[in-house]
């Protein structure tokens, strides 16, 4: 249940942020305009996220531990 919430509110943000601000016309010439660039290789890496493939950070190197 908890993973549907989360898809629910990715979902919800994404409609706030992308959706509403692609409406208005002085920004028709940039939503549309390298979606493959932007917009899947993003959604892949959530998929992944929450799918446990990849985790948040695994790629950085930290002083923390050392």
């Amino acid at each position: 249940m908890s993973k549907l919430i989360t898809i629910g509110l990715y979902l919800t943000a994404f409609w706030n942020t992308v959706v509403v601000n692609c409406i208005q016309p002085v920004n028709w010439q940039y939503c549309s305009k390298d979606l493959d660039v932007w917009l899947w290789p993003e959604i892949q890496r959530g998929i992944d996220l929450m799918t446990g493939e990849e985790r948040p950070y695994q790629e950085e190197s930290g002083t923390m531990d050392e």
